[in-house]
């Protein structure tokens, strides 16, 4: 609804000053008592419109905050885990060589101390250790394993 503005207006001459100092004549546009009840009348029934929508828009931040730390708070105890089941789902010589980084998007991530191991565990063993994994613990998904060179990680 757009209020006219035609009738029954105040209008006064307000002196401002510009960004470059000068002053410049400025109208200031006062409304009249009925205007002012009809603007009165739709802010009540708009806040009323956004009290039955759930009270209008509300800030992310306090969600956002919760989803972060309830993804964090697992992590450590989840890493260790995933140390155990590594160390038991591969050879006792492969875990000596190898380190668990992370589980992001369903993928292990994998530090390997020799090119050459990476190359036999992704050719040879990726699928047997996934198996293995995915036995063993079936409630912590894992689709897939990926290695990564890391030369400066010293064998156990």
């Amino acid at each position: 609804m757009r209020i006219k503005s035609e009738h029954r207006h105040s209008v006064s001459v307000i002196d401002t000053v510009n960004k470059m100092g000068k002053k410049k004549k400025k109208k200031a546009v006062g409304i009249d008592q009925e205007t002012e009840e009809m603007l009165r009348h739709v802010m009540v029934r708009r806040r009323k419109e956004l009290s039955i929508r759930g009270g209008g828009p509300t800030g992310i931040g306090n969600p956002l905050r919760e989803v972060i730390a309830r993804r964090k708070i697992g992590r450590l105890l989840q890493s260790q885990e995933l140390d155990q089941l590594w160390t038991e789902a591969v050879e006792p010589q492969i875990a000596k060589q190898t380190k668990v980084v992370s589980l992001r998007n369903r993928v292990l991530m994998i530090n390997v101390s020799d090119s050459v191991l990476i190359s036999e565990l992704a050719n040879f063993h990726k699928q047997q250790i996934l198996k293995t994994i995915q036995q063993k613990r079936p409630d912590i998904e894992i689709k897939n394993i990926k290695f990564k060179l890391n030369a400066g990680l010293k064998k156990k």
